[in-house]
């Protein structure tokens, strides 16, 4: 069950050294690892390894429970933004994430 959450929240596991192993709180932030998936998803497209869309699927739990979090997940598996480069889809997901973000509660 560990795995599926894993998956589907994967934040929760930044804060496992600190809450088990009296380890500091991560320091990574959302942004820092949606940019390596970036990098990794341009990197993938040179060598023909596989489209960004592929590589994207796998982060989408990224901003699970926060605030904009369905907005900028639903930018991410758009079908339409496939012939985007992931830059470019990465900035139209930060801008729906903060769009959301803005809507009072």
């Amino acid at each position: 069950m560990i795995g599926r959450e894993a998956y589907y929240n994967p934040w929760l596991l930044t804060t496992w050294d600190a809450q088990f192993f009296e380890g500091a709180a991560s320091a990574i932030t959302r942004e820092w690892v949606e940019e390596a998936m970036v990098t990794y998803m341009e990197r993938a497209f040179k060598e023909d390894a596989c489209p960004w869309y592929a590589i994207a699927r796998h982060m989408l739990g990224l901003y699970h429970g926060e605030r904009g979090g369905r907005l900028w997940r639903q930018v991410w598996s758009n079908h339409k933004l496939k012939p985007l480069p992931p830059r470019e889809v990465m900035q139209l997901a930060r801008e729906a994430l903060a769009r959301g973000a803005e809507v009072p509660a």
